[in-house]
């Protein structure tokens, strides 16, 4: 029998499924809408990365043909630079200081390295081994830590003159030294060496010492060593570069000891420009 219950039930039956019906087909639309939208944005991130992709195989070629001649120009323009130099290298022996980068760039240039190896930190005077060896070549019982890096200047860049403070040390287990033979000297010095990321104090002195006695001594670190050489040797009124291991860095380090333009060079903020500026004679 047919009343206004039913009728009710009936009606709340029928908008009900109306309202389920517009809710499922505006997901439907949305989803469609989405999907769209999706397929859209997959499209144009497919075309940046082919394109961000040949743009990246362009840069690679470029940089290539700039590091080949810049190989090239650097190497006619360092060919000989440093002939006749040997150039004491100074380092801790750590792969990353770029002490074997200097050696090679310091033989492409014609010169000689010496390596002196620094075994134990600020060439071992805080050790007592170390300092009752030196003690007894120099027959003192003053303080050692002035005068070591002159005496181990002049008897570096002195010829014909016996070497006994690098004797010492080296007997002490202090440095190791490669490349001095007989009475070569070395009058150009670079010095990488580093702790802990901290600058040698003793090698950059030495650096000074040499530096006052007018020889060319820097300070050089590679871009990521972080071994803060570089601006310590600054500070001792060195010259001094960040890009050791760079062909730029080749170009500062034999431009800087064949007496080019002097100063700070490289990528951090304090340098004055990235390289030296070429010599007139070029």
């Amino acid at each position: 029998m047919y009343n206004l219950r039913y009728h009710i039930v009936s009606l709340v039956a029928v908008f009900l499924a109306l309202a389920i019906g517009l809710v499922l087909g505006g997901l439907v639309v949305q989803q469609g809408s989405f999907s769209r939208q999706q397929d859209a944005l997959v499209s144009g991130l497919q075309r940046d990365f082919r394109k961000l992709k040949n743009e990246n195989s362009r840069l690679k070629k470029e940089v290539a043909l700039q590091n080949s001649y810049s190989e090239q120009i650097t190497s006619a323009w360092a060919k000989n630079r440093l002939k006749g130099h040997a150039v004491v290298i100074l380092t801790s022996g750590a792969e990353k200081e770029g002490a074997a980068a200097a050696a090679a760039d310091v033989r492409t240039a014609g010169g000689t390295p010496v390596t002196v190896t620094i075994l134990k930190r600020e060439f071992g005077l805080n050790d007592e081994k170390v300092v009752s060896a030196l003690r007894s070549v120099v027959a003192t019982d003053a303080d050692l830590r002035p005068s070591l890096p002159a005496s181990l200047a002049a008897e570096w860049t002195t010829p014909d003159e016996p070497r006994p403070m690098t004797d010492a040390l080296v007997k002490a287990g202090a440095i190791k030294v490669a490349g001095f033979k007989g009475s070569k000297v070395a009058t150009d010095l670079v010095s990488v060496a580093a702790f802990l990321k901290e600058p040698d104090a003793v090698a950059l002195d030495i650096g000074r010492a040499y530096a006052d006695s007018g020889y060319y001594a820097i300070g050089a670190q590679t871009p990521t060593s972080g071994t803060g050489v570089a601006a310590a040797a600054v500070a001792r009124r060195l010259s001094a570069f960040d890009t050791l291991g760079t062909q730029p860095g080749r170009f500062t380090l034999v431009a800087l000891l064949s007496g080019g333009e002097q100063g700070y060079f490289g990528l951090s903020a304090n340098t004055i420009k990235p390289f030296p500026a070429l010599p007139d004679d070029q």
